[in-house]
């Protein structure tokens, strides 16, 4: 029975070492990946920001500006906004609060401080062929008071 025991001991042992260090590449995959997209908008780099997202990519906005309404942008309309300077433009400090990986799916909650405003952004994220995509975005938004 010994003789069984270890074996089955240390394989499962490998297995979860090996499971936690894949874990942790995706989480670094997924912080350098926000992070880099976040320097894009902030830099108005449409071109360098559209690498990240998913071709199903969208943002929903809800209660923005305490409108009491849901608004759904696609990643075209998005994207465009970036181009004419209605979104991004701004530099801000990156800090992550949560990664939850489960297989090929991600949610990563993040904030976003710039000079003016506060975003917290809940990110939802797929991966395809190892490379994780944004396909959701959905920011809220927080003016800092002028002191």
């Amino acid at each position: 029975m010994k003789r069984i025991l270890l074996p089955v001991l240390m394989m499962v042992t490998a297995l979860t070492i090996n499971a936690q260090n894949k874990n942790e590449m995706d989480n670094q995959k997924i912080e350098t990946l926000i992070t880099a997209y976040a320097a894009a908008l902030d830099n108005s780099n449409t071109e360098a920001a559209e690498k990240f997202l998913d071709p199903e990519f969208r943002v929903v906005l809800h209660n923005y500006n305490n409108s009491g309404t849901t608004t759904i942008l696609p990643k075209a309309q998005y994207l465009e906004m970036i181009r004419n300077g209605k979104a991004g433009g701004n530099k801000r400090t990156v800090s992550f609060s949560l990664i939850d990986v489960h297989g090929n799916a991600a949610i990563v909650k993040v904030k976003l401080e710039g000079e003016k405003t506060v975003f917290t952004n809940y990110y939802s994220l797929i991966k395809k062929q190892d490379d994780w995509m944004i396909v959701n975005d959905i920011p809220q938004i927080v003016s800092k008071s002028p002191n």
